[in-house]
């Protein structure tokens, strides 16, 4: 009974750490010296045992995170990633790489540009609520296991990964707001409308030469900002959902763009040109090195094996925020093509 008790406090909170992760290159300046200071002010009030780190250079949440984790081993601990989607994604690997990592539990705050993940969960102001946060509940997520890597959000490959690189270069540039810059990268990017040329198997099934625009394997249902690509992924469905839209002409392409935004292109009107499937894992080959966009991460390889690790970690969801599942009523399921 006693020992029970005890572990009833510890996942409560108590007994808890707490370590937050500052991705300081991520969205505006003055938004992370204002985390930190609310984050310092709600730890001192609440008594709460509470560490802050700032991130220096790509892949440093993964490593912060494995050596915390490692330097208080047995301890339960709640790390968040504060910044983007792909802070969340390198929290994510470093999550993934501690042995007992049943005893860790990851939530975000989201304060990078375009914040993709957390869009299935509402009300969203609730993530950038301190207290909420402390007070989160434990869900547990499937991942998107990605050759050696893991997304938590969606693997992107063709149009929707040339958008990526090309906003990325875009953000840099002060005279263009960031909620702007994904829209500018896509524009920019339909000058050339690049596709992508693969072979493709579900399953284990023989794979097929296909010829795309673009793919997104999904693990969440948004990308780019705020598109709702993939409204039929569900993040405990032990599956990834993919959508595939096929090489269309630009003016087919551009009048899909409002749809795509919405979430209400998986009608029988497109079918003839795009469909969306589950399988738990698919491979694929390229006939030369390709870029990749895995979570907004971009790699480059010429084959890329992917499968749904499910209930992989515990995600925080803040206290009063939920999963929301579906956001689009009644889509229709299209047929493969």
């Amino acid at each position: 009974m006693f020992m029970r008790c005890i572990e009833r406090i510890c996942l409560k909170g108590y007994f808890m750490k707490y370590c937050f992760i500052i991705n300081p290159a991520s969205g505006k300046p003055e938004t992370k010296a204002d985390l930190e200071n609310k984050i310092k002010e709600f730890g001192s009030s609440r008594g709460i045992d509470f560490t802050v780190l700032y991130t220096s250079k790509a892949g440093d949440a993964t490593t912060l995170i494995k050596d915390f984790a490692e330097s208080i081993p047995d301890e339960r601990i709640r790390f968040y990633a504060c910044g983007g989607d792909g802070t969340l994604c390198e929290a994510v690997n470093g999550v993934m790489s501690i042995e007992d990592r049943e005893r860790v539990s990851l939530g975000v705050i989201p304060v990078g540009t375009g914040n993709d993940f957390v869009r299935c969960f509402s009300p969203r102001e609730l993530f950038f609520d301190i207290g909420a946060q402390v007070d989160a509940e434990d869900l547990l997520v499937d991942l998107i296991k990605c050759n050696d890597t893991y997304a938590v959000n969606m693997v992107n490959i063709g149009f929707d990964c040339q958008v990526v690189v090309k906003t990325a270069v875009i953000k840099k540039k002060k005279f263009v707001p960031s909620r702007m810059a994904y829209i500018c990268g896509l524009v920019a990017t339909l000058a050339k409308k690049p596709g992508v040329t693969m072979d493709l198997a579900a399953d284990g099934e023989e794979a097929k030469h296909r010829e795309y625009l673009l793919t997104t394997f999904a693990n969440g249902k948004f990308c780019g900002g705020g598109f709702y690509s993939n409204p039929q992924s569900e993040i405990q469905s032990g599956t990834i959902n993919a959508l595939f839209i096929n090489d269309v002409s630009r003016r087919r392409f551009l009048g899909l763009v409002g749809s795509y935004k919405k979430g209400t292109h998986l009608t029988e009107k497109n079918k003839d040109i795009l469909h969306s499937e589950i399988s738990e894992r698919y491979s694929i080959s390229f006939d030369a090195p390709t870029e990749i966009s895995v979570d907004g991460e971009i790699i480059k390889t010429s084959s890329l094996e992917l499968s749904c690790v499910p209930q992989a970690i515990r995600f925080l969801v803040p206290k009063g925020s939920a999963y929301i599942g579906n956001i689009v009523e009644e889509i229709p399921q299209t047929a493969n093509v």
